[in-house]
Formats: structure tokens, C-alpha cells, sequence
């Protein structure tokens, strides 16, 4: 068995007995909705380099606040209350489309039994032992819990609902529910789901997005990266992933959105995550916080880390990214820059010869779902994407690994 077969296979023991965060130590260190479609392959983009960058400068971005499935109309009407009842344990689609702001209250009522023997109600259960080595669709839910989201996109954030819970509905988008199980406890049984709902608030901040459109726009110009590096590096000052991203916001704006969306802040060092993962396993967590390796841009490390991934898989896979505040402020606002990819498993590190991370060579489907999650949460106000004057095209990472892009930066101007 090589030395990743190993790894992995610690790692789904160890999860459940609360040492997990040990192996992790050594292993540590659609864009159709927003706007055009970029390239889809590396001979497209040399293309690109050769001249044929035909993508605008400045690309605003319709966000799903303001689009239904049928293109920017307004969210069609629905009823004022509902009854649903969900009997079987993927995402039921209720078929109604539901607009930003608006408040839906919850109430349900029901029960399904496990496999296991175990019967919940909507609230949900305590989670056992056992439970920390299953998928659930919200981890940070109880097991059985009646739990929601709003619109189809991997990137959406379920939410809680249980027996009784008033949601302020971040995005426009369809409604699901679920049951909050892993496939293999075949829950069956009902919840009786009734549903109210109260329109938007027609506030001045409900209001933002759309004005917000040609204020990002407006104000961010491919000048706005001239002195930006497009890649970062390593601490031998190795280049390797590039500059993807931006925020424009004050340093709580940039964390709450990212716990908005769904991103965990990662543990900083080993002794950190040690002492995190022991006590998110004694109290029956799952542990999603496993530390990044430091990367620096402006000759400094990042000042923030974030992550996405599921608790059985993200010793190999997650969504992860860093960030770093500039110099500059955009009307007053602090800018932030980062870089967004995707681990998909693992590959032998160029510089040593030792295992690191594989990262999905198309970097751009990382950039989209950052937006996707952000949007999703609707803590933007506006956002763009922005083509600099040297885009970065094609490139290795500094363990070297390839990646391409078609160049463009998303900017998204946090609420």
C-alpha cells in the first residue's frame, strides 16, 4: 500500500476515535448564471495569449438575487402558505421560487426511523459515536434534522429548520428540503411541513444589489491590479497559484461572509488543531479545520485561511483558499486579493519528491464557486469580473502541478 492509500485509511479510523487531527498534521502544508463563459481548454487559452482575448475588462455580475431560471425577471408569485410533506431523504424540490428577504416561517411535525433503530423527530438527534464517520448534508445539524436550502447549486448553504424556525431567505431560488441523513441510515417515514411566508422589505438595503451592479463596475478597473502580483509563491519564493479573487470590505465583512457561505476559518498551527480536533470529536463534531500550508504574497504569509469540505473526505479533497489585505482602499474600502483552488487528491511534490496535494487544474470553476457561495449566502452587494492587463493564462503550481484560466478576476463588494 503507497503512502497515500495509508493516509487516507488513518484518516477514516482516526476520525471517530478523536486522533484524526494527527495524520492531518502531515498532510497539512457555472459560471453561465454570472456572465460569459470562459475557455475551455489550455490550447484556448494560449490562443488567448497570442492576442485573442475577446472577454470584456469589466463584466458586472447578475447575481441569483435578481435572476429566476428564466433569465432577470422578477421572482414569479407564490402563495402565502404552504404544506408539504416530505417522505424520502434526497432533496425534494417544493417547486416554489422564493425572493430574496423574504421571511419563511416553519413548522413541522413527523418522524422517520433509521436503520440503526433509532427514530427522529424534525429537531433531530444527538449524534453518536458512528455518526462522525457518515455524510450528512449539513454537518453542524443533528441527525434527522429537517434542514433547507435555497437553489440547486453545490455551493448553497443548507440551513436548520427542525420543528420550528423563521429563515430570512438570503438569495432567490427554488426551495428544497431534506432530512438531514447519510445514505446508509434509509430513513423512512414522514414530516409534515407547513410554511408562511412575508414579503421582503423594501429597505433601502434590500435594494443595494441592483445599485450595486455599477458601483463595482465602476469603480475597479484592470488598472486596479497593475501592481498586484497574478501568482503567489512559496517561502523559497516558488510561484504557484494565482491571484483569482478580490473583496471589497473591512476585515469582519470578509469573515462573516465567508461563515455566511459556508467557509471554515483553518487551524493555524499543529498545536492548534490538536487541541480543536480532540474536542470536536469528544463533543461528537466533525473536524473540517485542518491547516493549510503558508503561501505569501507582498512578501508576507496570508492573513486568512478558509476551507470547505466534508468531514470523510478532506484529508484529499476540499475548497480551500488564503487572503490578503492590500494597500489600497476602493471609495474608502479596504481591498482584499486571494487565491481560490480546489484539492482533488494527491500527486508527488516536484520540489522533494514527497506526496502533496493535486489541485483541479481548471482554476476558474474554483473562482466561480467561491462566487457561487457567496451569492448563494447573498452577502455581496455587487460584483464583476475584471480581466488585468497581463492575465494570467496557463502556469504550474510551486510543487508543479498545471493549472490554466481565462485571466479574470472575480470582485465582489461585500455587504
Amino acid at each position: 500500500m503507497n503512502r497515500t492509500n495509508r493516509s487516507l485509511g488513518r484518516w477514516r479510523r482516526w476520525n471517530g476515535m478523536g486522533l484524526a487531527v494527527l495524520l492531518l498534521m502531515a498532510l497539512a502544508g457555472g459560471a453561465a448564471l454570472y456572465g460569459q463563459t470562459a475557455p475551455a481548454s489550455p490550447a484556448g487559452q494560449a490562443g488567448a495569449a497570442a492576442g485573442a482575448v475577446t472577454l470584456p475588462h469589466v463584466q458586472p455580475i447578475v447575481s441569483m438575487r435578481d435572476h429566476t431560471a428564466k433569465g432577470a425577471t422578477p421572482a414569479p408569485k407564490h402563495k402565502q402558505s404552504y404544506d408539504f410533506t416530505l417522505k424520502d431523504t434526497g432533496w425534494m424540490d417544493t417547486g416554489v421560487t422564493l425572493a430574496a428577504g423574504e421571511r419563511a416561517s416553519f413548522t413541522s411535525t413527523g418522524k422517520f426511523s433509521l436503520a440503526d433503530g433509532r427514530t427522529t423527530e424534525p429537531d433531530g438527534l444527538a449524534r453518536g459515536w458512528k455518526d462522525l464517520l457518515r455524510q450528512f448534508p449539513l454537518n453542524s445539524a443533528n441527525v434527522g434534522a429537517l434542514v433547507g436550502r435555497v437553489s440547486d447549486l453545490g455551493a448553497s448553504v443548507p440551513f436548520l429548520i427542525g420543528a420550528k424556525n423563521d429563515v430570512v431567505i438570503p438569495t432567490s431560488g427554488r426551495l428544497f428540503l431534506r432530512v438531514n441523513v447519510s445514505d446508509d441510515l434509509a430513513a423512512t417515514g414522514n414530516y409534515k411541513v407547513k410554511v408562511k411566508f412575508e414579503p421582503a422589505k423594501a429597505t433601502a438595503a434590500a435594494l443595494a444589489p441592483a445599485a450595486g451592479v455599477a458601483l463595482v463596475s465602476g469603480l475597479i478597473t484592470p488598472e486596479t491590479f497593475v501592481d498586484i502580483p497574478r501568482r503567489v509563491s512559496d517561502q523559497a519564493g516558488n510561484e504557484g497559484d494565482m491571484v483569482n479573487y478580490a473583496l471589497l470590505g473591512t476585515e469582519a465583512q470578509v469573515k462573516a461572509a465567508f461563515k455566511a457561505a459556508g467557509w471554515v476559518a483553518v487551524d493555524k498551527t499543529v498545536e492548534d488543531a490538536v487541541l480543536h480536533g480532540l474536542l470536536a470529536t469528544l463533543n461528537h463534531e466533525a473536524y473540517t479545520e485542518m491547516p493549510m500550508s503558508t503561501l505569501y504574497l507582498f512578501g508576507r504569509p496570508q492573513d486568512l485561511s478558509f476551507a470547505r469540505g466534508d468531514p470523510l473526505k478532506v484529508a484529499a479533497e476540499r475548497h480551500h483558499l488564503r487572503v490578503w489585505k492590500t494597500t489600497k482602499t476602493i471609495g474608502g474600502v479596504p481591498l482584499w486579493v486571494g487565491s481560490a483552488t480546489h484539492d482533488i487528491g494527491f500527486e508527488e511534490d516536484q520540489r522533494n519528491g514527497d506526496v502533496t496535494h493535486k489541485i483541479d487544474p481548471k482554476i476558474d470553476d474554483e473562482r466561480d464557486f467561491l462566487l457561487h457561495s457567496f451569492d448563494a449566502a447573498g452577502v455581496f452587494s455587487s460584483a464583476a469580473y475584471v480581466l488585468p492587463a497581463d492575465p494570467m493564462l496557463k502556469a504550474k503550481t510551486a510543487t508543479g502541478g498545471s493549472f490554466y484560466s481565462d485571466g479574470r478576476i472575480v470582485v465582489m463588494e461585500l455587504k
